[in-house]
């Protein structure tokens, strides 16, 4: 149990700053995220196009061992099987990179009003992503094409699931563009 002394020293303390602050204290913090995050923008953009890119080895796996293997009944994955966990933790990164994205789409909506319906569509294709990533894992996808009986997902629902990996695609394009013409 907490010392009477520690309580009425520390956490009352604490406690009326944070009920007495409220709102400023938060608004002051996004202030200077806002700030920071103009200050190095540049170097945001790259790290957002960097951490989205490597999804491309994903939508590889995805594609040559997943897809085309239910189409055709053969994979096509070029890969060493040992290097899949490889692909996994890229996989994994998505949600970084998704944070990243939505952080860099939202600021430009902020700063740049006449593109800003531009960023709106690109914020839609990655909160599809983060509603994706909640919803359906590729061993899910995986399991359903190739009859696993851990979860029993109609196929209808695993291609849109697929699908919906692809949306990366153009926010790629968009952020590569940008980092091109950043550079000019």
């Amino acid at each position: 149990m907490l010392e009477p002394f520690f309580i009425s020293t520390y956490i009352i303390p604490a406690y009326s700053q944070m009920m007495t602050s409220g709102s400023d204290s938060r608004v002051d913090l996004v202030g200077k995220f806002i700030d920071f995050y103009h200050h190095y923008e540049n170097l945001n953009l790259k790290i957002t196009f960097f951490l989205i890119s490597l999804q491309i080895l994903h939508l590889y796996w995805l594609t040559t061992d997943v897809v085309l293997q239910k189409l055709f009944g053969k994979s096509f994955f070029l890969a060493p099987k040992s290097f899949l966990p490889l692909f996994v933790v890229i996989d994994y990164i998505e949600i970084p990179a998704l944070i990243s994205g939505l952080i860099y789409y939202a600021y430009s909506v902020r700063k740049n009003k006449s593109s800003a319906k531009r960023s709106y569509l690109f914020l839609g294709l990655l909160a599809v992503q983060v509603i994706h990533i909640f919803w359906i894992t590729d061993e899910v996808v995986y399991d359903s094409f190739f009859d696993s009986s851990f979860v029993e997902l109609p196929v209808v629902l695993s291609w849109i699931a697929i699908l919906i990996d692809y949306l990366e695609l153009p926010v790629m394009a968009d952020l590569f563009y940008k980092v091109i013409k950043k550079k000019k």
